[in-house]
């Protein structure tokens, strides 16, 4: 019973940390989730920073980035999909 709400504290944290990665909050609308989604994928898209010329590392870490942007957007959506 205790690695019941051990995986549930942990779902619940990384609900969270996907909440403040999109720097929205759970009581918002799913189109305000998806609206603040969309303007961190323009902010950290790798595209946009090569167009600025910035160097590789940064690119990388760019890549990485939007990743992460992504998986949180997909982990609020399938939460609250149910």
């Amino acid at each position: 019973l205790g690695d019941v709400y051990k995986r549930q504290d942990e779902s619940r944290s990384k609900l969270s940390a996907a909440y403040a990665l999109l720097a929205t909050e759970s009581s918002s609308s799913i189109e305000e989730v998806k609206r603040a989604y969309r303007r961190q994928m323009s902010q950290h898209h790798p595209d946009k920073l090569v167009a600025k010329g910035l160097p590789e590392e940064m690119i990388d870490i760019a890549n990485r980035k939007t990743q992460d942007i992504k998986s949180a957007y997909d982990l609020i959506r399938k939460a609250r999909e149910g």
